[in-house]
């Protein structure tokens, strides 16, 4: 069973928390980002999966993969259904975990997903 952990964008500091179990999120949203709303932030849920380089993955991470980049997003198809599309949504089939390398986010990066080399 895989650790349920998040990570939340703050959009008025525009920055990304540290990952935190579910128990003990609302208190260190408060300590860290001083959010009293949770309309404030944008949750990252925690894939279950690392990748070639032991990096936790994160909803809206950026991942390379066979020399494409992909946004990781929740594919609706499923409790725990995880996916990768590229800039037009469009989802990607085949993933091999051996060949991900996360190279950033949604927020702090959208610029890697302009141009898909």
């Amino acid at each position: 069973m895989r650790d349920i952990k998040f990570k939340f964008w703050n959009k008025r500091l525009k920055r990304i928390s540290h990952a935190y179990s579910l128990g003990i999120i609302w208190q260190h949203l408060i300590e860290e980002f001083d959010v009293f709303d949770w309309d404030e932030v944008e949750e990252l849920q925690y894939t279950g999966l690392h990748d070639k380089n032991n990096v936790e993955i994160y909803e809206g991470d950026i991942v390379k993969h066979r020399g494409k980049r992909y946004e990781v997003v929740w594919n609706g198809m499923g409790w725990g259904s995880w996916g990768m599309c590229d800039k037009n949504r469009l989802m990607c089939n085949k993933i091999y975990l051996g060949e991900l390398e996360v190279i950033g986010n949604k927020f702090e990066n959208p610029e890697l997903l302009v141009v898909n080399k």
